[in-house]
């Protein structure tokens, strides 16, 4: 039985290389267009773009894994149902649950893995990612050019004489605010400054003068931090916050409830996607793309469902419909009939 295990193993692998290498790149290739429009907006580097590649990669995976699956299931038991091997092994004897039992390895083995990159590695991905581009916006906005006027900073109109090296030369910021109040500095000469995911704007050899409505004060410096930005932060509350408070927070428990089901999806759907492609091909038509589509429609639009109105309860009664239905189906064509 370890022979035919690995018979139909290795025919499984060969369709799912060669069916999961085209879903990879083709998704690949959306998000590089992604990362394009991204690159518009800010500016990127090589080590950036693998970076973002990296960001995007379990996401790339995630939603692969479970149609390459599906998809090379059925194309390897169509397959061999129709060149007749399956005919063969079930007339010597071998039932239709061994092939429940075959994949049953494999299919775990995905689950473990579909829930690991939904539920620990996507998030911190994802966070990543918005603190990624966060900072790189945040550098963006601070990229001031010389001997342009409206610039701003902050809080500030900045204005500056020129640039030689890192050092700005003779700085002018103004500010006003709602109480009419009015800031001006002056400094010759300027640099910025980051330091653990802050930036500031440090000023050397100058004068500040506040107007107010009734007196104007005034100072003299030789060195002044007067701006402090702060990278943005990231919402990581749903890692912070644990699953046992998932219940309090909707949209978090819509996400999990989503995630869970897509990484169970390759186990609920084994025993319909086994009925459906074992046939005896002198009387039944192979319909390999028809249950293919079949299946990943079902499986993503009660995902999509799931998603937006997604609770424990929802997903129970999903999972096991789906589970219903794969043991109604494997009984009534695959154990009845062979």
């Amino acid at each position: 039985m370890g022979r035919i295990r690995g018979f139909i193993l290795s025919h499984f692998g060969t369709h799912y290389l060669l069916i999961f290498l085209p879903f990879f790149s083709i998704l690949s290739i959306v998000y590089v267009i992604r990362i394009s429009i991204l690159s518009n907006k800010i500016s990127l580097n090589a080590g950036d773009i693998l970076s973002l590649y990296g960001f995007f990669l379990p996401d790339i995976l995630f939603y692969t894994l479970p149609l390459s699956f599906i998809a090379a299931l059925t194309a390897t038991l169509t397959k061999l149902s129709e060149d007749n091997e399956l005919i063969a092994l079930f007339s010597f004897g071998m039932r239709p649950a061994k092939l429940l039992h075959i994949f049953a390895f494999p299919v775990l083995l995905y689950v473990s893995l579909m829930l690991l990159l939904s539920l620990y590695i996507i998030p911190q991905s994802t966070a990543a990612y918005k603190l990624f581009e966060s900072n790189k916006m945040a550098e963006a906005q601070l990229t001031i050019t010389p001997n342009r006027l409206g610039e701003k900073f902050g809080d500030y109109i900045i204005f500056l004489g020129d640039k030689k090296g890192g050092l700005y030369q003779d700085v002018v910021l103004f500010a006003t605010d709602k109480k009419d109040k009015r800031v001006l500095i002056m400094a010759d000469k300027g640099e910025m400054k980051h330091n653990q995911g802050q930036f500031s704007l440090n000023l050397y050899h100058g004068t500040g003068d506040t107007f107010l409505a009734d007196r104007i004060e005034s100072l003299t410096y030789d060195q002044l931090r007067i701006y402090n930005y702060a990278y943005n932060t990231v919402d990581t509350q749903w890692l912070n916050r644990g699953w046992s408070q998932l219940s309090t927070h909707p949209n978090d428990m819509a996400l999990f409830v989503y995630n869970l089901f897509l990484s169970l999806s390759p186990l609920l759907v084994l025993g319909i996607v086994i009925a459906f492609s074992i046939i005896n091909p002198r009387y039944q038509s192979p319909h390999t793309y028809l249950i293919s589509f079949g299946m990943i429609l079902a499986i993503y639009l009660s995902a999509s469902l799931l998603k937006k109105e997604g609770t424990p309860l929802l997903l129970l009664f999903v999972s096991l419909l789906f589970l219903a239905a794969s043991l109604f189906f494997f009984s009534t064509r695959s154990k009845a009939r062979f």
